[in-house]
């Protein structure tokens, strides 16, 4: 641990004092297995049908991903959207509240790729953030920031 963090009262970073911790409430959900996955592939990699989300989590089960799709709609953070066409198509998209969380999963893949650059990019060294990012998500950061 940096030193000068080391012994540093926890009210140091923080201006208010909380009467639950937002970090834990966001763990209710977001903690879950595959959530923050689900929330990529759908808000980062646009991959937002049933079928196609399970061919890129390798690994979930139908009926763990259908159940997950369900959670996260009803906490707010996934929107179902039907066209009235038949055979009906059912797409999922980020709501206002879970496009608030993508610039958050995107530093959590910038301090991978500082602290782990040999798993994320074999290669490389560590990359900046305009490195990893376009410019529309660059903005997004700064948005957000």
């Amino acid at each position: 641990m940096d030193p000068d963090l080391r012994n540093l009262a926890p009210q140091r970073f923080v201006k208010v004092r909380f009467s639950r911790c937002p970090i834990r409430l966001s763990l209710g959900v977001l903690g879950q297995k595959w959530t923050l996955l689900l929330l990529r592939d759908i808000g980062v990699y646009r991959i937002d049908r049933f079928n196609r989300l399970l061919e890129s989590l390798e690994g979930i089960s139908p009926k763990v991903l259908s159940t997950r799709l369900r959670q996260l709609e009803a906490g707010g953070l996934l929107r179902r959207v039907e066209t009235r066409r038949a055979p009906k198509l059912v797409r999922w998209d980020l709501t206002a509240r879970s496009r608030d969380l993508v610039p958050v999963m995107m530093m959590m893949g910038a301090y991978h790729s500082k602290w782990d650059p040999d798993v994320i990019h074999p290669g490389r060294t560590r990359m900046r953030l305009s490195e990893l990012y376009d410019r529309e998500a660059m903005n997004l950061l700064r948005r957000m920031l």
